[in-house]
């Protein structure tokens, strides 16, 4: 099994179809991780991907590189807020849309960088516009970590100190704020396969196309043509040069790779090879039981939240108030406050005890470890002395998802113990409902991710459907016409063909046709009585092996090749030839066939002599000239002759 057999195999059977990628690149990666694993050779690696179907995956990160990084590149994303944005951004009105595709998003820093931009941009006017960027990739893994917007903090090292304060939180494994999560859409889509996200105004696609072979990178520059808007914008990696000589592109700046879409060329014609999707969205109106469940546990929890005589503060990952009670609010000396949305440490509960933060701090240090510990609040008619606890509220894969903050006024001890019951009661159903919520917020944030861009590759699809299916009607009416055309001149071909042949076949001399080689194509019957050889024996041998006298046969040969050369006719007077034991005088007529831009072929004509001229000749032979008749003063009096004579038979027969 080589290669190609392989890649084959993964499309079909694994749904990868890695055949547009450069060969080299997928040989030496694919070797690579059959090194990994001890395998000799394709077929034993096939076996293995077989009883392991998780090794596709492994394979997918192996050829997949996914080299990102925020900012990458400082002086092209300067290019992108200094110029590129405003042009796009400013002439948008209160209402207006703004969309954007990130192709080949990898783990999501580039279309983040994109994100940061566009809220700079438009400031807190920014919830006047419908912001929607797109960003796709064909790795699963590489699309959740995107999703989840956490970042170690030395992939921040780009990001401007004012916006990872802006636009990250200060946590331990920093994570991109909700406003600006909420702006991307990520999804699963192949670039060589899969429908566009079409009408876009802006598209980045950094060195993604260096992956794929040239046919394939031409496939999907039509893609990304397709989907932009007129004079969007495309933005490559710097070590992509594709467009350099394309007319679907206009350069912004050749450096950076920066292009805007022309509007005089007209998007190619894109086919997807990919099977659409089963899922059918849900309508907007419809709730999933999903969906009602959720509403059930809100409202459920919201109610006990109410009801519970502790002050009760949640948390969210990134420590943003989700929710308060009154109790606790009363108790913090906050009655009429509204905590919820804001930071814990720009909060005024941050203010009333300072510890709180520290503790919260230790808290994320020691995920298992509950926090308790005491602290003065002072209120208006005094102070409060609140035992406050911080508990960790872990998700289904054992990471933080949060926290809970429990204060109680321990003023009056002789409530502490039904105080603590309550609160230990109340943690373990509000860490049950919040994970459950958290659960089912990221199932909602997921479906409804795939149902957008679901919706975007069907409207794709019915679009190149509808151009396709014109095309196609054009083509079948051009094929139609030229089948018209091709029967007529074909009728018309056997026609002329069909006289040409009967021609030469009904006339009384001898004639043959030699083609461009000077093989026998033709033979008439003439030639057959003449040379008691019949067409079936001859036809197809050259001129130098026809069975007739040697003489008269190697002077044809040596004529033949200076008619072709010259393209000019001849007449070779009083040929002798031994004909049924007699021996006949002929003039033999040598004519070219002319074909454009090819060698001519030859028609040859034996035409017998009368037999006045054969008395003539024998006297002219007794005054003591060759019997040839090939001298050049008689030369010149037969090729006079000629023009009126068997020449212009031969011309006549030419013409026909």
């Amino acid at each position: 099994m080589n290669l190609e057999e392989f890649l084959q195999f993964l499309a079909e059977e694994r749904e990868f179809d890695l055949r547009g990628y450069k060969p080299t690149t997928l040989e030496r990666r694919i070797r690579k991780r059959m090194g990994q694993l001890a395998l000799p050779d394709y077929t034993t690696y096939v076996d293995y991907v077989r009883a392991n179907p998780s090794e596709t995956n492994q394979l997918l990160d192996t050829i997949l590189i996914n080299v990102t990084e925020f900012f990458r590149d400082p002086e092209a994303w300067d290019v992108i807020a200094n110029s590129i944005l405003p042009f796009l951004l400013k002439r948008l009105r209160t209402g207006d849309s703004f969309r954007a595709w990130v192709a080949g998003c990898s783990s999501g820093e580039e279309a983040y960088s994109l994100a940061i931009l566009v809220a700079e941009f438009f400031g807190p006017r920014i919830t006047e516009f419908d912001i929607k960027i797109y960003a796709t990739d064909v790795d699963d893994s590489a699309l959740n970590t995107a999703r989840r917007g956490e970042y170690p903090a030395e992939r921040l090292r780009r990001v401007r100190p004012e916006w990872r304060h802006k636009y990250f939180s200060s946590a331990t494994l920093p994570r991109v704020h909700r406003d600006i999560r909420r702006m991307l859409i990520f999804g699963r889509s192949d670039l060589a396969q899969d429908a566009p996200i079409s009408h876009v105004q802006m598209i980045v696609c950094r060195n993604v196309l260096i992956y794929f072979d040239s046919i394939t990178q031409m496939h999907i520059l039509n893609r990304l043509h397709y989907a932009l808007d007129p004079g969007g914008i495309l933005f490559l990696g710097k070590s992509e040069s594709k467009l350099s000589n394309s007319t679907m592109f206009k350069p912004v700046d050749s450096r950076w790779r920066i292009f805007r879409k022309n509007h005089a060329e007209e998007g190619r014609e894109i086919r997807r090879s990919s099977s659409s999707r089963k899922d059918e969205p849900m309508t907007p109106n419809e709730k999933s039981p999903r969906e009602e469940e959720l509403a059930r546990v809100k409202l459920y929890y919201s109610a006990l939240l109410e009801v519970l005589e502790p002050g009760i503060f949640s948390l969210d990952g990134n420590d943003v108030l989700l929710t308060e009670n009154k109790s606790a609010l009363a108790l913090w000396g906050l009655s009429g406050s509204k905590l919820v949305g804001q930071h814990i440490a720009e909060s005024a509960l941050a203010s009333r005890c300072p510890e709180l933060v520290q503790r919260l701090e230790e808290s994320h240090r020691n995920p298992g470890k509950q926090v308790k510990f005491d602290c003065a609040v002072k209120v208006d008619d005094g102070q409060h002395m609140l035992a406050v606890s911080i508990r960790p509220v872990n998700g289904e894969n054992g990471q933080r998802a949060g926290s809970l903050i429990y204060a109680e006024d321990i003023s009056h001890r002789e409530k502490l113990q039904t105080t603590i019951e309550q609160l230990e009661a109340t943690g373990e159903e509000l860490q049950s409902a919040n994970e459950e919520l958290e659960t089912t917020n990221e199932e909602l944030q997921s479906t409804n991710e795939e149902l957008e861009t679901t919706n975007e590759e069907l409207q794709s699809t019915n679009e190149e459907l509808e151009t396709t299916n014109e095309e196609l009607q054009s083509l079948n009416e051009e094929l139609e016409n030229m089948n018209e055309e091709l029967e007529f001149r074909t009728r018309e071909l056997d026609s002329v063909n069909s006289r040409y042949a009967e021609t030469l076949e009904r006339m009384p001399w001898a004639v043959t046709v030699l083609d461009s080689d000077g093989k026998v194509q033709f033979w008439n019957s003439a030639a057959e009585k003449l040379f008691d050889i019949q067409a079936n024996s001859v036809i197809g041998l050259e001129l130098s092996q026809l069975p007739i006298q040697p003489e008269v046969r190697d002077g044809l040969v040596r004529r033949r090749k200076a008619i072709v050369e010259r393209n000019t006719p001849m007449l070779l007077r009083n040929q002798q030839l031994k004909v049924k034991r007699s021996n006949l005088m002929f003039d033999v007529h040598l004519t070219p066939l002319s074909r454009d831009g090819g060698r001519p072929s030859l028609l040859l004509m034996f035409a017998p002599q009368q037999p006045e001229n054969v008395a003539r000749q024998s006297a002219t032979s007794g005054n003591g000239n060759p019997s040839g008749g090939n001298s050049k003063g008689v030369q010149r009096k037969n090729n006079a002759r000629s023009k009126t004579g068997s020449s212009g038979k031969s011309s006549a027969n030419r013409k026909k």
